[in-house]
């Protein structure tokens, strides 16, 4: 065998080996996929669970994707979707849309779910959370002879958050047509939240710190769309002390 031709060979052997070590470092279709799938339940870990009554963006999110009308409010219709998505994909046809069902949609929608999810605040210290978004400072406690607690002035449908977590003790209308709830903690110290546009739960409901609790509004003999906020450490059956610095606090 001449040089030329002993070069050759050795070139070709080379070529080969490159080859194939190109194609052990390529994904297999199997490996792609199982990736794919684990980006996709990153995802849907992070967005939030949906059911039939909830609002807001990420149900805006799950209907399109479902390619229903875009409400915001998960009703029949897309209960219906939702429940023919999951008969459809192999899993538990339950209406809820959880986890597997959000990976099952893919981790681009789960990311968007997850991103424009407002079910939570996002100011917190030490466990709790500002009550309010995007506001004024308005009256504090001692402005007027009654009033006991402190008013954020802001936008009407604003979000409003539980700043400690508790069981509702109170929900809906009071006599002057004001909407307000009553979140009592552990140790029966109770944070009244008033003049709502709507409220999301009801006498009984647990709400964790820093949920969406409802929405700004004036109901009542506000007379301006606010919060009015109180602290109650005994209930109803002690009496309010200045709320004004803890809001601060964790609104700064």
């Amino acid at each position: 065998m001449d040089r030329r031709t002993t070069f050759h060979s050795l070139a070709a052997i080379a070529v080969s080996a490159v080859a194939a070590a190109t194609l052990l470092a390529l994904p297999t279709a199997s490996q792609a996929s199982s990736s794919s799938s684990s980006a996709a339940a990153r995802a849907a870990a992070a967005a939030p669970e949906l059911k039939k009554g909830d609002r807001g963006e990420p149900v805006k999110v799950l209907q399109r994707a479902l390619k229903v009308r875009v409400s915001g409010y998960f009703g029949p219709v897309t209960h219906i979707a939702v429940v023919n998505f999951q008969e459809a994909n192999g899993l538990k046809a339950n209406g809820i849309v959880g986890i597997d069902t959000w990976t099952a949609l893919g981790a681009e929608v789960a990311r968007a779910a997850a991103d424009s999810d407002e079910s939570f605040g996002d100011k917190e210290v030490d466990g709790r959370y500002c009550p309010a978004v995007d506001f004024t400072y308005g009256d504090g406690m001692g402005a007027g002879r009654s009033h006991m607690g402190f008013d954020l002035l802001g936008k009407a449908g604003s979000p409003i958050y539980a700043v400690d977590a508790g069981r509702v003790t109170r929900s809906g209308y009071q006599g002057n047509g004001a909407l307000i709830l009553d979140i009592t903690g552990k140790g029966g110290q109770m944070i009244f939240y008033g003049h709502f546009s709507t409220i999301f739960f009801g006498e009984g409901d647990k709400v964790k710190a820093g949920q969406l609790i409802g929405l700004m509004g004036d109901t009542g003999s506000s007379g301006a769309v606010h919060l009015h906020i109180e602290l109650r450490p005994s209930g109803w059956s002690g009496s309010a002390v200045d709320i004004e610095p803890l809001v601060r606090k964790l609104c700064a």
